[in-house]
């Protein structure tokens, strides 16, 4: 009886690795599932705004929540399309190639946007032409989002992406208690005071928001590495810090094409209620680049913790 072949320690290393992501039992399907039950979240607290009228007050509130679904849907998008193009690359490799991939990542989020779009043409009762913006807003987000997901390395992405859902389900819980939050950091009745704590307020917000995103981000790398058994460098690391802030940043540009769209439709003046919505967007503009830079400074200095100490000398 003859001996089963064994490879030699050579062999082995002469062997091709295995394609990114494929090393390993995949957990974006989880990752997908989590950002498509956050999506239907928003959906269902953004129909809050549509309470059937068709008067300004709803229009200037909409536009207030409009950035949570259109978070949201990106978010939603990406984690489909990283999933999809990873499970169908396994099976059809044209799928997991160059203008393949793209494909796939794009119809997957196209989808997602499709199906939150028509939840939102189906079940808010407002005027067409609001809800098609929205609906319209919706769906390029989901679309994008998509194509973000055929971005690779994939365990960079399933990080970033992990990352950034962290920090929209943080900064809409903290949103829920803004205004015991602001009173803690001394808001008081003047408008100065309000400003100034509400200034204060935000930029801790921020900064909690990006250690999240870069711990977030580092466990989710130091896990695929283990699995996968290699050791990433620090460029991976702080990639994959910096993605949930730029995913809010790319949302935020969204969000302000649907924004302009719905005050269009404002039958009064709600100039000082544009005004408004110009400081709070501005406020997630810098939030979101803050969550950039401090996540990657995060993900860098937890590398370098880990790593391990030089010998003491004799």
């Amino acid at each position: 009886m003859t001996e089963p072949a064994t490879a030699t320690p050579a062999q082995r290393a002469a062997e091709p690795a295995a394609p990114d992501g494929a090393r390993t039992p995949s957990t974006t399907g989880w990752l997908a599932f989590a950002a498509l039950a956050w999506l239907l979240v928003a959906l269902l607290f953004y129909r809050t705004a549509f309470t059937g009228t068709q008067g300004d007050y709803n229009l200037v509130l909409a536009s207030v929540l409009l950035p949570l679904v259109v978070q949201a849907s990106l978010v939603a998008g990406a984690a489909v399309g990283l999933w999809s193009t990873l499970a169908l690359g396994r099976r059809r490799p044209w799928a997991d190639r160059g203008a393949g991939r793209w494909a796939v990542g794009a119809a997957a989020g196209l989808l997602t946007g499709t199906l939150a779009s028509g939840a939102v043409l189906l079940a808010y009762g407002m005027s067409a032409r609001a809800v098609g913006v929205v609906a319209i807003a919706v769906g390029a987000s989901g679309a994008l989002g998509g194509a973000l997901g055929a971005i690779r390395p994939a365990r960079i992405l399933a990080a970033g992406l992990s990352a950034a859902l962290a920090v929209l389900v943080f900064l809409n819980v903290m949103a829920l208690f803004s205004t015991s939050l602001l009173d803690a950091f001394g808001g008081g009745d003047t408008a100065a005071e309000r400003y100034e704590a509400n200034g204060l307020l935000a930029g801790m917000i921020a900064i909690v928001a990006g250690l999240i995103a870069g711990l977030v981000a580092y466990w989710r790398i130091r896990r695929a590495a283990r699995r996968a058994g290699d050791a990433p460098s620090w460029p991976v690391y702080l990639a994959a810090g910096a993605a949930a802030g730029l995913m809010l940043i790319v949302a935020e540009l969204c969000t302000r094409l649907g924004v302009a769209q719905l005050l269009s439709l404002a039958t009064a003046d709600i100039t000082a209620d544009s005004e408004i919505l110009s400081f709070i967007a501005a406020s997630r503009r810098n939030t979101g680049l803050v969550v950039l830079f401090v996540g990657a400074i995060t993900t860098i200095v937890a590398f370098g913790r880990s790593l391990p100490k030089a010998a003491a000398r004799d």
